[in-house]
């Protein structure tokens, strides 16, 4: 997270207070999303002390400066917005720039092709100002702007120029110039190549046939952008009255966020504004004639009651306009459809809101984080394993057996490291469109480049080296709604003298023989294996995984030494694709009772197939077989089973009862939610998809309109917890605590007569028969 140094003396003038840098000073912070990470030492003279402050977010530029920071918290406190109306242009309203104008060549659309400016003026930057437009420059272009590549900040004394200033595409060989820390004039390659700051950017236009350059009227250079400044115009000094600050990239709104950003720094330090034309011969995001600093923030509206909602609490519409205004916002509201809703102007150096959440955001932080006192929840959940990762926990340990070193790496990296070292082309995998940093710019797309970063460290340690990683990849997927497809993987290498194929397709055996799964192997074209000496790996016919000896390129480029073998592995396709036995699921209908059959959580074998049906069925159920009502409290789809409900429910234990059940394509949730139904209570639990189920909703089919449908055996006048028995026995008597599904079966449940009976006697609850509405003649399950 971005870090920041302050003058103590400059903050706490522009915050209008004192703080001593105690707990009081750390809460004020909280408002700005920053923490103190470091206190001033108090023996440096008091005008030269800093405080180093830490923020905790990295979408608020406007706070990585002194004066962003003090701006927070003072408005907090209550003080009036500034206007910067006296300076800032908008739509319809843009103003004067007299003679400060800057022409830019076409030759640069293609290149850098933006830029912006302004005039800051003033009795003279003092130290501390001049250290803090420095730092500003450094935290809006290394963070904000890409390490430059969007956006880059020169700083030039305004009174040494000759309008207007022309920023131009130059010969990189026939132009030269002093740069900043250099005594002898260079061509643009050469200060690309040779000068410190060339080395450290000149990456960004070296490879382009023209760099950006930037001179006044008199043909003098102000700075070659974004590498470096000259020696003479661009190096400003303490005392300076009139600097200029320019920005050039390849993102306009990002500049002109950038420039509003400094404006309003410099504007509350007490400097006038002046802005600057810039004329484009191309079309911006603004027009082709640019004036900055410019208001180009959209409104975004906010509802009370989704404020409400969000925050769990009960603010008037007056409390949430103070709140949004003490975070520097404006704020109009009107009341629409029997709600209340806000639509909330950002102030010009701000630029994320981007949702409705954003501003509940606002309102929350605004509010006080202490105003919101917490709560326990009051919902009662289930706290469970996803199915893919008890998956991935027997892969883990298979490959533990096999001698393999678990490791753990990041998802984020650069092209160096997924890319380039890994020969592959790159067009799947996916790249963040503005990153923090190209050392995590894109979304790694396979876990074997990130098993070669710790390879290519280890050298030095005794061979073999057998790691893996059982971790997320994503890529590039066209057919998926969101155009991309994350998955849980498997990768392994082997890094010895006499790493080779065949050990890597014996342990693939090895491990999918103790995965239970069958496979074939196929011929691979991969450019990051060696041809002839890699196999993709089929399941199902369709390809599951890849292994082979890694391409002598690779180990290359990783300066690895020794050959090795690689594999990875989609183990969600293997979990999708395991075989029947090993799955825990509802048992596939039959084709006259498919709807029962489905519905039983504990699914009884066919008749032909399953236990012969008791010879005294009524003595049977009396002894062994446990039915009771439940009441359905609430009902959530199984993620692992696209069939399977799981119904929470009150059997009158005290302790609630999880039952699955086949029914998502019979029954929606709002028709199984509150009824009393009959369960078979001490069926033995059963584990399926995941999910622990105790026990099975009884359930009998119809046809109705040729289609056949489900209707469940319900009590509603029993309290839950009431014991459903034969008529005439003991609704008392003990039955055993667990049953398995055989002993289950050996009974025959019917409905005839519209009434629920085994072996002609009436199953009851409080004396009263189960009866059904619709079902008839037929099996219950």
């Amino acid at each position: 997270m971005p870090k920041v140094e302050v003058n103590e003396k400059l903050f706490f003038n522009l915050v209008g207070k004192k703080y001593n840098c105690d707990d009081l000073f750390e809460k004020k912070l909280t408002h700005a999303k920053a923490e103190l990470d470091e206190k001033p030492n108090p023996a440096d003279p008091e005008d030269q002390r800093v405080i180093k402050i830490e923020l905790n977010d990295t979408n608020r530029p406007d706070l990585w400066s002194t004066g962003g920071i003090a701006r927070c918290l003072r408005e907090y406190e209550g003080a009036k917005h500034s206007d910067y109306s006296k300076f800032l242009s908008s739509k319809g309203s843009i103003k004067d720039t007299k003679d400060y104008k800057i022409i830019v060549d076409e030759g640069l659309k293609d290149i850098r092709p933006f830029q912006v400016a302004f005039i800051i003026s003033g009795s003279g930057l003092d130290e501390a100002m001049f250290k803090d437009i420095i730092q500003t420059q450094e935290k809006l272009c290394w963070n904000f702007g890409r390490k430059r590549k969007s956006i880059a900040m020169g700083v030039y004394r305004a009174d040494s120029l000759k309008w207007p200033l022309h920023y131009v595409a130059a010969d990189p060989d026939k132009e030269s110039f002093v740069a900043l820390q250099s005594e002898k004039s260079m061509t643009l390659r050469e200060i690309c190549n040779e000068h410190p700051k060339g080395k450290d950017f000149g990456y960004i236009i070296k490879d382009f046939a023209k760099y950006p350059l930037i001179k006044d009227d008199k043909g003098e250079v102000l700075s070659m952008p974004p590498v470096i400044n000259s020696a003479t115009l661009g190096q400003v000094e303490v005392g300076d009255k009139n600097v200029l600050v320019e920005l050039t990239g390849t993102d306009m709104e990002s500049l002109m966020l950038a420039a509003n950003i400094v404006a309003c720094d410099f504007f509350d330090a007490g400097y006038s504004i002046q802005p600057v034309k810039v004329c484009h011969p191309y079309e911006t995001l603004f027009g082709k004639d640019v004036v900055a600093p410019y208001y180009f923030q959209p409104t975004t509206d906010a509802r009370l009651s989704a404020i409400n909602k969000k925050l769990g609490c009960d603010l008037s519409k007056s409390d949430v306009i103070a709140a949004l205004e003490r975070m520097g916002n404006s704020v109009t509201s009107k009341d629409k459809d029997g709600d209340t809703v806000f639509t909330v102007s950002p102030a010009p150096y701000r630029n994320d809101f981007l949702h409705e959440v954003d501003v509940i955001e606002d309102v929350m932080i605004g509010q006080d984080i202490d105003y919101f006192k917490p709560e326990a929840p009051n919902d009662f959940t289930i706290g469970r394993l996803l199915p893919i990762t008890l998956y991935s926990r027997k892969v883990k340990n298979i490959m533990a057996g096999m001698g393999y070193q678990e490791m753990i790496f990041n998802y984020l990296g650069s092209k160096k490291t997924y890319i380039d070292n890994m020969g592959i082309d790159g067009k799947d995998v996916i790249e963040i469109s503005n990153p923090m940093s190209e050392n995590y710019q894109f979304i790694r797309p396979s876990i074997i480049a990130s098993l070669f970063e710790a390879e290519s460290q280890s050298g030095n340690a005794i061979y073999p080296h057998k790691i893996f990683e059982v971790g997320k990849i994503a890529y590039i997927e066209p057919s998926e709604n969101t155009g991309t497809k994350t998955i849980q993987s498997l990768g392994f290498l082997t890094a010895a003298n006499n790493a080779n194929f065949n050990d890597a397709a014996s342990e693939v055996s090895t491990l999918l023989y103790y995965l239970d799964h069958k496979y074939e192997v196929k011929e691979a074209d991969d450019p990051r294996f060696i041809p002839g000496r890699q196999a993709a790996i089929m399941v199902n016919g369709k390809q599951a995984g890849i292994f082979g000896e890694i391409h002598p390129q690779v180990l290359e480029n990783w300066q690895v030494t020794v050959p090795c073998v690689a594999g990875e592995i989609d183990l969600e396709y293997l979990m999708a694709t395991e075989p029947k036995e090993h799955k825990v699921e509802a048992a596939s209908p039959s084709a006259k009772q498919p709807a029962p059959k489905q519905n039983a959580s504990q699914p009884k074998a066919a008749k032909d197939e399953g236990p012969k049906l008791a010879e005294n069925q009524a003595e049977h159920f009396n002894k062994y077989i446990e039915l009771k009502v439940a009441k359905i409290l609430s009902v959530e789809n199984n993620p692992q089973g696209e069939k399977l409900y799981i119904e929470h429910m009150d059997d009158g234990s005290g302790t609630e009862r999880i039952i699955q059940s086949g029914l998502r394509e019979y029954l929606k949730p709002e028709e199984l939610i509150g009824q009393h139904v009959i369960i078979a209570a001490n069926l033995a639990p059963r584990k399926m998809r995941g999910v622990e189920s105790h026990g099975m909703l009884l359930a009998a089919d119809y046809m109705e309109d040729g289609k056949e449908k489900v209707e469940l055996l319900t009590a509603p006048w029993a309290a839950p917890g009431t014991p459903v028995v034969l008529e005439g026995a003991d609704p008392s008597a003990e039955k055993p605590a667990k049953i398995d599904i055989d002993k289950f079966c050996k009974v025959e449940i019917r409905i005839q007569g519209k009434t629920a009976k085994i072996a002609g006697f009436s199953l009851c609850a409080d004396g009263k028969p189960i009866t059904t509405q619709k079902s008839d003649d037929c099996i219950v399950e």
